[in-house]
């Protein structure tokens, strides 16, 4: 008999998650051998604990459900053990970036139908410092604006809250900037930047092209600087992003690395996967093809 760990957060997206992934254990249960377990997240860390147990349990299959932040948990609950449990993904929170761009169904049915089918597919994990990620750290203007939201918000109005969000922040925050020193395997150069990103697919902060040439598993992060930019130079960059064609403006840097050290002449707060409150210096590695996970 096979065992599933669900991780939920009850709290994450317009939706009840709870009632959707219990529908789905039933619809499993029902012709599947295999035990579900349930764990309900109730603070910060709770996803990453249960995680690791279910790793040295020997668990079959971690079920995560919840946003960006639930998920990112759970990865460094599995990368923090020895052994690496798969992993499923119910993305259930606001955004979803990497949910989406790895095309995981959100419906009972669909959802259904891959943990049946057990399909899987090896993919990139980065290292910040001590942490890891799975789809993006980033930092500078513009990288707060989702922790600036109420989760009452989100729950009601779902991604347009962000955009309502950026277009109050927006205005301020085009005149920020700050110094970066960066290197990698083969530079080093320093900058004046209004934000950087660093990251494993194409999708961040719901923009499906922000770094449209990023693979989940080809060992590579797609790196995006923009440089500080009078506002006409930025309207430019900005109006690109839907396309990708904002990678060839003369004040954008987007380049491809496995490793990447970035520092600041002052502090910079980051957000790594939706969590918050990590700083920079930041040395950043990859490993490639380090979690298993199931897919359509």
């Amino acid at each position: 008999m096979e065992r599933f760990l669900v991780i939920y957060n009850p709290s994450a997206g317009k939706e009840t998650v709870q009632q959707k992934i219990f529908q789905i254990a039933r619809e499993i249960l029902t012709d599947v051998d295999v035990s579900i377990t349930f764990i309900s997240t109730k603070k910060k860390g709770d996803a990453e604990e249960a995680a690791k147990v279910a790793c040295v349990e020997g668990y079959d299959l971690i079920i995560a459900c919840g946003g960006d932040g639930t998920i990112n948990e759970v990865v460094n609950g599995i990368m923090h053990s020895p052994c690496k449990t798969k992993l499923s993904i119910l993305p259930s929170g606001t955004v979803n970036d990497f949910g989406t761009y790895m095309g995981i169904p959100t419906t009972i049915n669909e959802f259904t139908k891959m943990l049946k089918a057990k399909k899987t597919k090896l993919v990139d994990v980065g290292k910040a410092n001590d942490r890891y990620f799975i789809n993006v750290i980033s930092g500078g203007a513009f990288t707060n604006i989702a922790h600036e939201i109420p989760s009452e918000t989100k729950s009601i109005f779902g991604k347009y809250a962000y955009y309502f969000q950026a277009a109050i922040e927006i205005p301020t925050q085009i005149y920020q900037s700050h110094h970066l020193y960066v290197k990698t395997e083969t530079e080093s150069f320093d900058l004046e930047a209004l934000v950087f990103m660093v990251s494993n697919t194409p999708s961040i902060g719901g923009i499906k092209k922000l770094s449209p040439g990023a693979k989940y598993d080809d060992g590579l992060f797609d790196v995006v600087i923009i440089e500080k930019a009078p506002p006409f130079a930025l309207l430019e960059i900005f109006s690109g992003f839907a396309s990708g064609d904002h990678v060839n403006h003369p004040s954008v840097h987007y380049f491809k690395t496995s490793q990447i050290s970035i520092d600041a002449d002052k502090e910079i707060i980051m957000d790594i996967d939706g969590e918050y409150g990590f700083k920079t210096p930041v040395d950043i590695n990859i490993t490639r093809k380090a979690i298993e996970l199931l897919v359509p």
